[in-house]
């Protein structure tokens, strides 16, 4: 399936093929190997590298920033995806559109159930049968959450004017604000009305069982979606201009500009990950594209280009390929005790690094080791020039 996060990598250029931005595969692979990097902790929580944890409920880390990141570039580059269709739909673009939502959702589930049957292969007692781990799977998540703001961006993208998706993202933003201030929605317990909602739609057992919201619910999909069209509507206005150092100044002023109003907006709705709030989604989306500016003065003005750079491109041209193996890997790292009943993480992380470092820079540098393992997978494909499209 063609995977807008790859467009301006692996498929047929645009028509001014100028104008693509580098950059934007730099950034891209920087944020699939920070989601890989804070997804694989190698112990509890509290044992993790600090800057690698996520804020409790308010608030915003380093790790805050990696997944919304990636959310903003998905934006950009489904705009540059969609440009090759002209705006337009035709039975190509709707089967594109719908094949790479469900299949992203699919996916996303088809790895949570398979992670769930391995763990009850591995320890039996823990095993209630294939019916029951369907009966309690989580119906969303990253990539499903991936694979729905993308659909629906790419359906509004098609059916709306553009100069009114700004106020679209404007109505979604004030509208879960409103829910949020009548639905107990800074609750962090069942009574949000995040909670409520989801567990009357999909039933408690569909839910995020490790807090409560689910960080990836159904109401806060709202304003992810938002985020996903702030993306799109910086993708048109860089692609709109020819000039790099207008493109590079454009996107410094919009970065200033969101995390300035995200900032300002915040003592009234607080900024959080967890609620996915419109203040959280203004402030990492600015702070993406004064990023991604940064990166583009440095990559593609002033052409700074070595080993750096070309180990987040190869992040950057498999991404969510590359992301889907980390969660693979968790099967030979994490469940299955090929040491005397013990996992590879529990030796190398409870067992060696535990041993000679303090247990947060022991986890710090098993994370760093299954960003290591994905990223010599993705230089195979990257130098056999084979993209995998999600």
């Amino acid at each position: 399936m063609n995977n807008p996060s790859n467009q301006t990598t692996a498929e047929t250029p645009t028509p001014k093929k100028s104008q693509r931005i580098l950059s934007i595969d730099i950034l891209r692979g920087l944020t699939i190997a920070g989601m890989i990097l804070v997804n694989n902790p190698g112990g509890p929580e509290e044992d993790s590298f600090s800057p690698l944890c996520h804020a409790e409920w308010i608030g915003l880390t380093p790790t805050d920033l990696v997944f919304p990141t990636f959310m903003f570039i998905m934006g950009i580059t489904t705009y540059l995806s969609l440009r090759k269709f002209q705006f337009t739909w035709s039975k190509a673009c709707a089967r594109k559109i719908a094949k790479r939502a469900f299949l992203l959702w699919g996916i996303g589930l088809a790895i949570s159930l398979l992670l769930t049957c391995i763990h009850g292969l591995v320890d039996p007692s823990k095993w209630q049968g294939f019916g029951y781990a369907l009966a309690h799977l989580r119906l969303l998540g990253v990539l499903p959450r991936l694979g729905i703001c993308y659909g629906l961006a790419a359906v509004i993208a098609l059916s709306v004017k553009h100069k009114l998706i700004p106020w679209l993202i404007a109505f979604l933003f004030v509208a879960y604000y409103i829910v949020l201030e009548l639905g107990n929605g800074y609750a962090h317990d069942a009574t949000n009305i995040l909670a409520v909602v989801d567990n009357a739609v999909m039933g408690a057992n569909h839910t995020y069982k490790w807090d409560t919201p689910d960080p990836e619910g159904l109401l806060s999909t709202l304003p992810a979606l938002g985020h996903v069209l702030i993306g799109f509507c910086v993708g048109k206005v860089i692609m709109s201009l020819n000039d790099l150092n207008d493109k590079i100044e454009r996107l410094f002023v919009i970065g200033a500009l969101l995390m300035l109003t995200g900032a300002l907006l915040a003592y009234l709705c607080p900024v959080s990950k967890k609620l996915w709030t419109p203040t959280f989604a203004m402030v990492t989306c600015g702070i993406a594209c004064t990023l991604l500016a940064l990166m583009s003065w440095v990559i593609d003005k002033r052409g700074h280009k070595g080993r750096i750079t070309e180990f987040f491109h190869v992040f950057g041209v498999n991404p969510l390929a590359l992301y889907v193996l980390s969660d693979l890997l968790l099967i030979p790292y994490s469940i299955i005790p090929f040491f005397g009943g013990k996992t590879l993480q529990k030796v190398c992380f409870g067992d060696v690094l535990s041993a000679f470092l303090a247990v947060q820079w022991a986890s710090l540098c098993w994370a760093l080791f299954c960003v290591l393992t994905c990223w010599l997978v993705g230089l195979w494909l990257y130098k056999k020039h084979i993209y995998i499209k999600l």
